[in-house]
């Protein structure tokens, strides 16, 4: 079915509610609408829902035409003047008591979705939290692991020292016991030129 899209301000005279009550229905999801970039409020509604809204207000405004008609017959005698003018001010009580209960209803409404709203957020930032903690706790131990990690690369560090110094010793020693031999080989050289000298 199609839907039409009427003024805000015309949803409230319709249903005889405020402005600000049509806007907080909106808000609370009650009524389907919205600002739009006009920057005037709107209401959707289906045709059928419409016409029905239309059909309301003018039975309305039957009733209220005859009730004023009968009410300027009272005011003729000086009782019914009375009786009109207490009437008039009973039916105008019982309106304004019926849009307050609407605008109380209406806030009402909204604060249930804001109060949703909220736990909402306070559920989400509970949830960041623990994520937060949880983080925290891991980069704590990932802290640790790296402390460890740093200490043992030190130990291995100062084992690869030794044993560079262990290897430059032995290096050294062999470049002596090389020399050593070196040593007794050029004197044995010598001896046995010597001896090939005395043959």
């Amino acid at each position: 079915m199609d839907d039409i899209k009427i003024k805000a301000s015309e949803y409230a005279e319709l249903v005889n509610v405020s402005l600000n009550t049509v806007k907080n229905r909106i808000r609370a999801g009650v009524i389907r609408g919205g600002k739009e970039e006009d920057g005037v409020w709107y209401v959707y509604l289906q045709r059928d829902e419409y016409e029905h809204l239309l059909k309301q207000k003018e039975a309305q405004q039957g009733v209220d035409l005859q009730l004023k008609e009968n009410l300027e017959k009272l005011k003729t005698g000086l009782e019914g003047s009375l009786i009109a003018t207490y009437i008039e001010l009973q039916v105008l009580k019982d309106l304004q008591k019926e849009k307050l209960l609407h605008e109380l209803s209406s806030v009402q409404t909204l604060l249930a979705v804001k109060e949703k709203e909220v736990e909402l957020l306070q559920m989400e930032l509970q949830r960041l939290k623990d994520l937060l903690k949880e983080r925290e706790a891991e980069i704590s131990e990932l802290k640790e692991r790296l402390k460890t990690l740093e200490k043992e690369v030190r130990r291995l560090e100062n084992l690869l020292r030794e044993k560079d110094t262990e290897m430059l010793q032995k290096e050294l020693q062999f470049q002596k016991i090389l020399l050593e031999k070196d040593k007794e080989i050029m004197q044995k050289d010598l001896v046995i030129e010597k001896l090939k000298g005395n043959l």
